[in-house]
């Protein structure tokens, strides 16, 4: 028998699975849409006492009369518990069910649960977001799929409400894989932001002056004005995080394997962001890597 999805329309339930950092905003989000929600997260803090909607103490708990789920964490190893430990989704999923990973993961590691889900008869996308929490608070993140699109219809009414926009990109998998070419633009639009700064004070500009004219040319970028008030206010407050920017160029690489084009932006861009993890500075937000530039021989 085929498998057919009833759209995931207001007043329906939804199972959120990861409340962090993204996944908090964007879950309040869709209950005051107007979707009843079930969450659960694997540890507990302290302000999910403040939370609109019940927790449970399992994923397979969380998900009855759930007919869509949303998998939002860190990770490849925390996604897989999710889905694969005692009494995770795929001991309790249903015919029909919707899975959504809104995580960022390997492309490889997305096409394993998208068959692990399909055994089960359950239906699977891959829609990681490109945007940091004040946007997921908007509902103004960029979504990138990965599935079947014969159940795109279902899932639309949720997805507009946590993002301005929705790509496709093909088969389980290409979602990630879009993420990760996204997050490599992103990071080495960072280090060039810091390196333009860096070359401008050695030609004797003022830092701010240079920084206000690139914003007010064709070139500037939402991006470039946000990350140039922290470059210039030496204000590394967490928006992304550079632990999180090493993970996705550690999986981008890993994905593109041995064989991958010639990309040494990625290498240099790379070892940035692991110098940022070994000096512990993993938490701070991405454009930290203004101090490891600074402090790196070349400038000594």
């Amino acid at each position: 028998m085929p498998l057919s999805a009833s759209v995931i329309d207001k007043g329906s339930t939804v199972a959120w699975l990861g409340l962090g950092t993204m996944g908090v905003p964007m879950a309040r989000r869709l209950f005051s849409a107007g979707y009843h929600l079930r969450g659960y997260n694997r540890t507990s803090r302290p302000d999910f006492s403040d939370l609109p909607f019940p927790l449970f103490s399992s994923p397979a708990e969380c998900l009855s009369g759930s007919p869509l789920v949303i998998l939002m964490v860190r990770d490849g190893i925390a996604s897989r518990e999710l889905l694969e430990g005692e009494r995770g989704v795929l001991s309790a999923i249903y015919p029909g069910q919707i899975v959504v990973n809104m995580s960022t993961i390997a492309p490889e590691e997305a096409r394993e649960e998208a068959r692990r889900v399909r055994e089960k008869e359950g239906i699977y996308f891959d829609i990681p977001v490109s945007g940091s929490v004040v946007p997921a608070g908007r509902g103004e993140l960029l979504l990138l799929a990965g599935g079947d699109e014969r159940f795109r219809s279902a899932i639309e009414p949720p997805l507009s409400v946590l993002g301005s926009k929705l790509h496709w990109f093909g088969p389980a998998g290409s979602g990630m894989a879009a993420k990760l070419a996204i997050n490599f633009l992103l990071a080495s639009h960072m280090q060039s932001l810091v390196e333009v700064l860096s070359a401008g004070e050695g030609l004797g500009l003022d830092r701010k002056e240079l920084a206000d004219a690139i914003s007010d040319s064709p070139l500037a970028t939402p991006f470039s004005r946000i990350k140039f008030r922290n470059l210039l206010e030496e204000n590394y407050a967490k928006a992304f995080s550079a632990s999180l920017m090493e993970k996705d160029l550690d999986l981008l690489e890993r994905a593109l394997g041995p064989h991958k084009p010639s990309l040494p932006s990625l290498s240099i861009v790379h070892a940035l962001y692991q110098k940022a993890l070994e000096d512990g500075l993993g938490e701070q937000d991405l454009s930290i890597i203004q101090e490891i530039l600074k402090n790196s021989p070349g400038n000594s």
